[in-house]
């Protein structure tokens, strides 16, 4: 494979990613376990392409469970003032994942 179709497919499987993330929002309210299907599928195309998650996709579901993460609703999120550090609880299974305020 040449440098010129990798890029082609890494780009495909963005899109992807893309698309499967607004249909586990949308699919999130009525059907929570299609939405967690669609994030296992992201993780997959993630792993297997090498392909980053923005920022904003890294912070929308968890990692360890993949559920969607809805403030207020299954994620907790507090602020440390003291380091600037913003951090992310799941309700469902307690991950946690800290940033770096910016």
């Amino acid at each position: 494979m040449d440098k010129r179709s990798k890029k082609v497919i890494k780009e495909t499987v963005r899109e992807r990613i893309a698309k499967l993330l607004d249909e586990a929002r949308s699919s999130f309210k009525t059907h929570p376990e299609r939405s967690e299907r669609y994030l296992r599928l992201i993780w997959k195309l993630v792993q297997k392409y090498k392909v980053r998650l923005s920022r904003e996709q890294k912070l929308s579901f968890c990692k360890k469970c993949f559920t969607l993460w809805v403030p207020g609703k299954n994620v907790e999120i507090s602020f440390e003032a003291r380091n600037s550090i913003l951090e992310y609880k799941c309700k469902k299974c307690g991950f946690k994942r800290r940033l770096k305020y910016k």
